[in-house]
């Protein structure tokens, strides 16, 4: 272990479920938080900035503290102190990975001052743990496209696969402001579902898994359609319904929630003129929306979180 040097982690945003693949599938976007963490003889110290920073917590509850102590417990270090900074630029509760960021940074931050003694593989396993699912944990450790699912006769519980993006694709975020937390949205989901709902979301996901392996973006306007969650979930924050129908009248290749919501996401082709038209659509649909909300571009990313070392001093 080092004590004194920071180390710094930058981590994408995700977006999980992609439609169809309820706590499946997730995709990392390059919207990132950053996180830096030190070890200290004792004690925790939090230092939060950014659009979000009234929203976290600054003592042990805090997620990036969280994921750190989870690998730190790991690899059998039982009482050491914590620095951590975040920088927190990614809106909460809005089906945008930010818990996941916090505890991904920790985590693999607590790893890298460790000797990296953990690979990335355990690191999702951890992240997984304290969030519960790793439809956004794995995307953010791995980057691209991820699909995720327990995993049995092992000792460790998770599978998560990785998947390049598709290229030249743009996702245009539509963010409300008002946040759906996703203990809530869960607690919107039935206990069962029709038969013939569930199926038809197995088919999709499967189908979204190979076009995503296949590059063919014709398909996924179908692959990402959903009756398991979003039509549980739209009807909590009016208007989002109509952004989702509005983006795919405009060309948008497949638009979903993202996550649990309460922003959704737009897949569009690199292409100004249908960007332009989908941005307008979702942009006029936000009106709609209470409180209204804003939009975001951004494109897939094709890496996970990255490390880099600082100097003690830093």
């Amino acid at each position: 272990m080092e004590f004194g040097r920071w180390v710094r982690v930058v981590v994408p945003a995700t977006s999980a479920n992609l439609g169809p693949g309820f706590d499946a599938l997730g995709l990392a976007l390059d919207w990132c938080e950053v996180v830096r963490l030190r070890l200290r003889p004792e004690g925790v110290r939090v230092q939060v900035t950014g659009t979000a920073a009234d929203q976290v917590p600054r003592d042990e509850t805090n997620l990036a503290v969280r994921g750190a102590r989870a690998v730190l417990a790991a690899l059998g270090v039982a009482s050491v102190g914590l620095e951590v900074e975040l920088s927190v630029e990614l809106p909460v509760g809005r089906g945008l990975g930010s818990s996941a960021a916090a505890v991904v940074g920790g985590a693999m931050a607590a790893n890298a001052l460790c000797g990296l003694s953990l690979g990335n593989e355990e690191i999702v396993e951890v992240a997984a743990r304290i969030e519960g699912h790793a439809d956004n944990v794995a995307p953010a450790v791995l980057g691209g496209v991820c699909v995720c699912a327990p995993r049995t006769g092992s000792a460790r519980t998770t599978w998560a696969l990785r998947l390049d993006p598709p290229s030249k694709v743009f996702a245009l975020l539509a963010i409300p402001n008002v946040s759906l937390p996703t203990s809530v949205a869960r607690a919107a989901l039935p206990g069962r579902v029709a038969f013939r709902d569930a199926v038809a979301n197995v088919q999709r996901c499967a189908l979204l898994v190979a076009a995503l392996s296949l590059g063919r973006l014709d398909v996924l306007a179908d692959a990402t359609l959903d009756c398991l969650h979003q039509p549980y979930r739209l009807p909590m924050v009016p208007g989002l319904g109509e952004c989702i129908v509005r983006a795919r009248q405009a060309g948008a290749l497949g638009a979903f929630l993202s996550g649990a919501g309460s922003t959704v996401l737009a897949l569009v082709r690199d292409e100004r003129a249908v960007l332009d038209r989908v941005r307008a659509a979702l942009a006029d649909s936000l009106l709609g929306v209470e409180g209204g909300g804003s939009l975001r571009q951004v494109r897939l990313r094709s890496g996970g979180a990255q490390v880099s070392y600082e100097t003690a001093d830093a």
